[in-house]
């Protein structure tokens, strides 16, 4: 569904009846997803386990495990008041007053000891009786919220998400979409499951089932930005089908930053047209032809991994965001409709020196089979690509494009902005070097990760025009 100026749909998908050629790589990768996340679960609660000699009991929280007082030798501290076995998940070290030391250095951060006394003071300042009581009583958070949208197939679209979650426990996540469009005068709904198993983040699988208006420009602009463009300028930049269907998917992560996701889908895609003619005003001016799809009845297989380090401490001045996508489509009425297409989506943020950053972005797609629907074919041009070039000017089954972004802090958040763009998308399996690549270079001024204006112009061209573009967040 189009993303609803509120994105925080789940990862999903629902039952459906897996394609012949596509049931062998789709059964191996959850099979290895299976293993891996029972090979992080047995690592996991191997860690856990209490010590053996002493007061001392080992408790790894960072795998989510509970943290377990072994009360079987409390005679040697003295800690007679304790009885029975005390359990608090999410608990990192432990700090008792007149401690035992520890035999070894390395038990230092991971030993806890028992002190006399009903209670045990542990981390953040609170006590272990403290932070069981902090988790009574909760089970998972059910939110309903309102959110609306305005594009020139669907025009203005008012939606109701109800969610369940909780990211503590392993209870399933449950998000359900309901909507109508006013100009089209449809209903539109998703609803999104996933479960996770052996820890909140680690191995998880899901389901979805929907009948929504899609676009597979959702990086070209945000959801507010596009909403406004539409509703107050009439550019919508997003191009729109509808699709129903379901899908399954599993999930993996791993070291971290890494994740591995395998998806099923079988959808029906179906051409809409642009039929909005705004709510208020400028219905003289006119909004841009929606174009058609290769209808029918697809199925795919999708295998993607991904590397995001952003907004964690631990990747210091220097973030990273990375996406590899294999993709296998087939066509169910037509099998010799197959293609399978490849794409990487390679991004950089460095911080130079304080008040310096250079952010840079590597895209690149290929197709090394078939023949590509035309709402899968690779884009380049205009928003989000190509600054000085008209909307998805160049089209095709390969793809290859370069962004890069110097910005200077001026004034506290104030920034002066330098870019780049390079790249071109064409059909057909020439190699890249006999490809002429196109060229824009731009200038402007931003308000850190918020609204920013550009000046873009195409250097190899002379008397092309200069191409204003403001943002209300960063192009990449």
């Amino acid at each position: 569904m189009k993303q609803l100026l509120k994105s925080k749909t789940p990862a999903i998908a629902a039952t459906a009846v897996m394609a012949p050629g596509i049931v062998a790589p789709a059964i191996v990768a959850i099979v290895v997803l299976t293993v891996l996340a029972s090979f992080c679960a047995a690592s996991a609660s191997a860690g856990t386990q209490p010590a053996s000699s002493g007061a001392r009991v080992v408790a790894d929280t960072s795998t989510g495990s509970a943290l377990t007082v072994d009360t079987s030798a409390t005679s040697a501290v003295g800690a007679t008041s304790l009885s029975g076995t005390k359990t608090a998940s999410g608990i990192d070290t432990v700090y008792i007053p007149d401690l035992v030391k520890p035999d070894t250095r390395e038990e230092t951060e991971r030993d806890i000891l028992l002190k006399e006394g009903p209670d045990i003071e542990v981390r953040f300042g609170k006590t272990l009786k403290e932070f069981a009581l902090d988790k009574e009583g909760k089970n998972g958070e059910f939110s309903v919220s309102p959110s609306f949208s305005y594009d020139r197939v669907d025009g203005l679209s008012l939606f109701l998400h109800e969610e369940f979650n909780d990211p503590e426990k392993l209870y399933p996540r449950i998000h359900l979409i309901e909507g109508y469009a006013f100009d089209s005068e449809k209903w539109r709904y998703r609803l999104d499951f996933e479960q996770p198993l052996f820890s909140p983040s680690s191995f998880s699988f899901g389901a979805s089932v929907y009948l929504i208006t899609d676009t597979f420009d959702k990086e070209l602009t945000g959801d507010i930005e596009n909403t406004l463009s539409s509703f107050f300028l009439k550019k919508d930049y997003r191009d729109y089908f509808e699709r129903e269907g379901a899908g399954v998917f599993a999930k993996q992560k791993f070291l971290r930053w890494n994740s591995v996701k395998v998806r099923y889908a079988e959808d029906t895609y179906g051409s809409v047209d642009a039929i909005s003619k705004g709510l208020f005003y400028r219905h003289s001016r006119q909004f841009r032809t929606n174009p058609p799809v290769n209808e029918g009845k697809w199925a795919t297989f999708t295998a993607r991994y991904e590397l995001d380090s952003r907004q964690d401490e631990k990747s210091g001045p220097n973030e990273q965001w990375h996406r590899l996508e294999y993709e296998n489509g087939r066509h169910k009425d037509e099998p010799c409709m197959e293609y399978t297409r490849l794409a990487a989506d390679l991004r950089t943020y460095l911080t130079l020196s304080p008040g310096q950053y250079l952010s840079c972005r590597l895209k690149a797609g290929a197709t090394p089979s078939g023949t590509l629907p035309f709402q899968r074919e690779f884009c380049v041009g205009g928003i989000g690509t190509l600054a000085a070039h008209k909307y998805k000017e160049f089209r095709g089954d390969h793809m290859i494009l370069l962004n890069a972004e110097y910005a200077i802090d001026i004034v506290k958040r104030f920034q002066f902005i330098m870019l780049t763009d390079v790249g071109k998308a064409w059909y057909g399996p020439d190699a890249l070097k006999d490809q002429t690549l196109d060229l824009d270079v731009g200038i402007g001024v931003g308000l850190g990760e918020g609204i920013r204006v550009f000046a873009a112009k195409t250097p190899r061209n002379e008397h092309s025009d200069v191409v204003w573009t403001v943002r209300l967040a960063r192009t990449f």
